[in-house]
């Protein structure tokens, strides 16, 4: 489970998730970053992130609110004999204003509209998906919601909840690279002062 998140993605590998850093973050910048996610400043309050998670789990077709949905059916193109030509099979599904659902937590809905959800239209600021794979219309409609709720599951993913271990463990982390970088800038400092004591004799 991976979760992008301005310069660094969020890895879930175990209960506990990982930072890594992008390949253009100093380490410095990547420590700093680490800590203020940890904290939950930067990822917005504790309790929007786990309705947006629970939200996102129990996501089911059955539980769609259908009304919110405009649903038009089209003739398909390709095989399919000459139901093709004769049924208005192919569904096309249309989700307008999402970011004016309030049925859709706004972290679900930032995270839809940020580019990564393919089914997004942004110039319209809706959602369109469309199916003629079969010739039942029926069968396209439901094989759009899926598709809608699939993807959602797959863009949508959150890291677990942080422990006062983690938190712990990545301010000892910040402390140790403060050291590190007031140490660096020392030897260079040190480096600079030696070299205008160097006198040359002509």
């Amino acid at each position: 489970m991976t979760t992008l998140m301005g310069k660094f993605k969020l890895t879930g590998r175990s209960p506990l998730f990982v930072l890594q850093p992008m390949l253009h973050c100093k380490k410095q910048q990547f420590v700093e970053e680490a800590v203020r996610l940890i904290s939950n400043k930067k990822i917005g309050k504790k309790s929007d992130f786990v309705q947006a998670r629970n939200w996102v789990g129990a996501l089911n077709v059955t539980g769609l609110p259908l009304n919110q949905f405009i649903l038009r059916y089209d003739r398909a193109s390709g095989p399919g004999g000459q139901n093709v030509n004769k049924v208005n099979s192919k569904c096309t599904l249309t989700l307008s204003g999402l970011s004016n659902c309030a049925w859709i937590p706004q972290e679900v809905r930032n995270i839809l509209s940020s580019g990564r959800f393919r089914y997004y239209a942004k110039g319209s600021d809706s959602i369109v998906i469309q199916s003629d794979e079969t010739r039942s219309r029926e069968t396209n409609k439901l094989k759009c919601f899926e598709k809608l709720v699939q993807e959602i599951r797959q863009t949508c993913q959150f890291p677990n909840d942080t422990t006062a271990e983690t938190s712990k463990k990545w301010n000892k982390i910040k402390e140790k690279a403060n050291k590190e970088r007031l140490l660096d800038k020392k030897v260079h400092s040190d480096k600079k002062k030696n070299r205008s004591k160097i006198k040359f004799n002509y």
